[in-house]
């Protein structure tokens, strides 16, 4: 995946409007904050720190807790929400910078759609932490835990969104003519419909604390896992799914493989996604692991959105004016 700022000989098209280069740079530097973020987040997931503090949006009732740069779940949570706020500030801009300066109404339009997910985003990070069963009282979390995952889901979904309206200043999306076949358009589809169903398990999967994976060594363990219970299904799931959603990833590059800069960074992120996931089998209780995982596992969701996106783009898909 390319991200070349735009040719400027492409300005005199009939039907496509130069990207502005200074909203390139702003999603772009805004996509790479966000990475960051989602690390924050899934640290403090994987170390169980999302309830270092009882109140939100303020740690303690500040800005500046006490205990939050020396004691490690104390950082992991007020580092997310205060790197979450700033992510949030950065996409604002972005949505005024493009009702400024971006003349594609549809680009425009994913531009006040990103604002909208990082404002839910906030909403459902809060309402984790304020109907949590520490705030709420009760013996279960069902609450918490939903909010929790719709809220671990929807920051999959804008790094995907920030990633396509960022590759829509660059100049391989808006020179891109060659036509694709149905095949390679449909098993796209396919392909990132799988995906996003194994973020959905893996979110479960993670708020739920069903990660210490069951494995006697063999590899076929590693599909199939000993064991019983809703921890051992959540786990199935996300492994069967993940085995699905690979090879459905794979016939996607395939089938594009003419175009090979683009087929090679979904092989590459593919190929590290599923060693990621064999070492967090084999090292169930180291975080890092885990939320690099989780990490990688964004990274391919993001590149395969905007591969799906890019194979409709001779159709005009957020591409007209």
């Amino acid at each position: 995946m390319s991200l070349s700022s735009p040719d400027s000989t492409l300005a005199s098209e009939p039907h496509f409007a130069l990207p502005q280069r200074g909203l390139f740079v702003l999603c772009l530097a805004t996509l790479f904050w966000s990475i960051l973020v989602l690390q924050a987040g899934g640290f403090t997931t994987s170390i169980h720190a999302g309830m270092a503090f009882l109140d939100w949006p303020l740690s303690n009732g500040s800005v500046n807790p006490p205990g939050w740069l020396t004691e490690i779940d104390k950082f992991a949570e007020h580092s997310h929400r205060l790197a979450a706020t700033v992510l949030g500030l950065c996409c604002i801009a972005i949505a005024g910078a493009h009702a400024w300066r971006e003349p594609r109404q549809r680009v425009r339009q994913a531009a006040y759609l990103l604002v909208a997910l990082v404002v839910l985003q906030g909403g459902l990070g809060g309402l984790r932490v304020l109907l949590d069963k520490l705030n709420i009282g009760g013996t279960g979390n069902l609450k918490a835990v939903s909010f929790a995952t719709a809220h671990a889901v929807n920051a999959q979904l804008t790094i995907g969104l920030l990633a396509l309206i960022t590759f829509m200043h660059t100049r391989s999306w808006v020179s891109a003519s060659a036509p694709t076949s149905p095949r390679h358009r449909l098993v796209g589809k396919i392909a990132l419909g799988l995906v996003f169903g194994v973020i959905i398990i893996g979110a479960v999967m993670r708020q739920n604390h069903f990660t210490t994976w069951v494995s006697s060594g063999k590899i076929a363990d590693l599909f199939l896992p000993a064991g019983e219970g809703l921890g051992w299904a959540v786990n199935l799931l996300h492994r069967a799914g993940a085995l699905l959603a690979g090879l459905a990833v794979i016939a996607f590059a395939i089938l594009g493989a003419r175009q090979l800069r683009r087929s090679l960074p979904l092989a590459f992120l593919l190929g590290l996604q599923i060693t990621l996931g064999v070492i967090s089998i084999q090292l169930p209780l180291n975080p890092h692991v885990r939320t690099v995982h989780l990490v990688v596992g964004a990274a391919l969701f993001s590149t395969l959105c905007v591969q799906v996106a890019l194979a409709h783009r001779p159709e005009g898909f957020l591409a007209e004016v």
